[in-house]
C-alpha cells in the first residue's frame, strides 16, 4: 500500500505511465487556468472541489533540472491529490496520494505512486485533536507545508528532511490555542516500524520507535518560533538510536520574509562505522517582494551528516513569479559544495499549481 512502481525493463510501462500522467496533468491544468471548462461552476483555483462532506484538491509540480555535470531532465516531480472530509466530530479522514518522479524527457523512468498521508482526526474538544494514521512529522515548518506551490524554492534544504523521518505512522495529540498570541503543540509516537514506509529522495533512511513533540508560539503564521524534539532508532545504522533537537522561526522585517531552521542530532550505538556521532546544521532564507507578483529569494545552508567528514555547503538564488496565490513559476541557481548529499548544484526551474 505504500507505493507502486513499474519494473518493465524495456521501458514500455514507463512510457505509458508517463503519457497517462502527462495527459491527466494537462487536463487538470487546463481546468485550473480556465482554458477548459471547470468541473463545477463553483470551482476556485487552489480551493479544491466540495463533494458533500468532502473536498477534493491537489497540486502538481513540473520541474526542469540541469545539474552541473549531469543530464538535463523534465520531470513531473509531483502530482498529488488530496481528499479530506468533515463528517462528524470523530470522522474527519484525510488521504493524499501522489505520483512522484515521472520522467517526461528523456523518458527514463516511470516514477511511483505513494500514499503520502492517510489518517483520521478525532476532535476531543475545541482545542484538542487525536490523529491516527500516516502523517507528516512536525519537525520545523517546511515539512508540514512542503507542497511545491507553497514553498519558495525548487530544491529542498537538507535541514528540512535529512536527519529525521518525513512521515510516521502513529498516533498524535494536537493542542491549539486561539488567543491573540497563538500557540500549538503536538505529541506523537510510532512504537515500531513505519508500515507505510515509501523511501525516496526525502526519506534517505528508515526509522523505528519514533517519539517526539513540537511546540510553536507566535502572533501569526508569518511571525513565530518553534522547538521540535524527537527520538528514534535508525534501521540502516545497525540499531543506532538518536535524539534530535530543532529550532525554527519565521519572521518579517519590513517587507522581507525570513525563515530559519537549525538541527542537532546525537547518535549512539549501532553496528555501522560513521564519520560523526552527530548531524547538525541549518539554513537561512530571505524572500524580498519586488512587486505583488515577483519575488527574489536567497538561501544559504551548512549541514554536517554522519556519513562524511566534511560538511555540505549550499546556497541558492531564485526568481519567483506568482501571478495568482495558487500558481508559481520558479527559476533557481543552486551551488552545492562538499559531499554529494541532496540535490547537486546547477539550474532548476519549476511550474507549480495548487488545484
Amino acid at each position: 500500500m505504500g507505493e507502486h512502481e513499474c519494473g518493465d525493463r524495456n521501458g514500455s510501462c514507463g512510457g505509458a505511465g508517463a503519457r497517462r500522467a502527462a495527459v491527466l496533468w494537462l487536463w487538470l491544468l487546463a481546468q485550473a487556468l480556465g482554458i477548459a471548462p471547470a468541473v463545477a461552476a463553483s470551482y476556485r483555483l487552489g480551493a479544491g472541489e466540495n463533494i458533500g462532506d468532502f473536498n477534493l484538491a491537489g497540486y502538481s509540480n513540473l520541474v526542469f533540472s540541469a545539474p552541473r555535470g549531469g543530464p538535463n531532465e523534465l520531470t513531473l516531480e509531483g502530482f498529488s491529490l488530496f481528499l479530506f472530509g468533515h463528517v462528524s466530530r470523530y470522522v474527519n479522514p484525510f488521504l493524499e496520494v501522489e505520483s512522484e518522479g515521472v520522467s517526461l524527457a528523456p523518458n527514463t523512468h516511470s516514477g511511483k505512486i505513494v500514499v503520502e498521508r492517510l489518517y483520521n482526526d478525532f476532535d476531543l474538544n475545541s482545542s484538542t485533536t487525536l490523529r491516527i494514521g500516516k502523517m507528516l512529522t512536525p519537525v520545523g515548518d517546511w515539512n508540514l507545508v512542503h507542497a511545491a506551490p507553497l514553498v519558495w524554492t525548487v530544491t529542498r534544504p537538507l535541514t528540512t528532511y535529512y536527519s529525521f523521518p518525513v512521515f510516521v505512522t502513529s498516533a498524535s495529540l494536537n493542542f491549539q490555542s486561539f488567543s491573540n498570541t497563538r500557540w500549538d503543540a503536538q505529541f506523537y509516537t510510532q512504537p515500531g516500524n513505519d508500515v507505510f514506509a515509501a523511501g525516496g529522495d526525502y526519506e534517505p533512511r528508515q526509522y523505528s520507535r519514533v517519539a517526539g513533540f513540537n511546540v510553536r508560539y507566535g502572533r501569526d503564521p508569518l511571525n513565530h518560533i518553534g522547538l521540535s524534539v524527537q527520538t528514534a532508532d535508525i534501521q540502516q545504522s545497525g540499531g543506532a538510536s538518536q535524539i534530535l533537537g530543532s529550532v525554527y522561526s519565521e519572521f518579517t522585517t519590513g517587507t522581507v520574509m525570513w525563515e530559519f531552521q537549525a538541527n542537532f542530532t546525537d547518535i549512539q550505538g549501532g553496528a555501522l562505522i560513521r564519520a560523526h556521532n552527530h548531524e547538525e546544521g541549518g539554513f537561512l532564507q530571505a524572500v524580498y517582494p519586488l512587486t505583488d507578483q515577483w519575488f527574489v529569494v536567497g538561501q544559504g545552508e551548512v549541514y554536517q551528516t554522519q556519513e562524511y567528514v566534511a560538511s555540505a555547503r549550499r546556497w541558492a538564488v531564485e526568481a519567483v513569479y506568482r501571478p495568482r496565490p495558487a500558481i508559481s513559476w520558479k527559476l533557481e541557481y543552486l551551488d552545492a559544495q562538499g559531499p554529494p548529499v541532496g540535490d547537486p548544484g546547477g539550474v532548476y526551474a519549476a511550474f507549480s499549481v495548487l488545484f
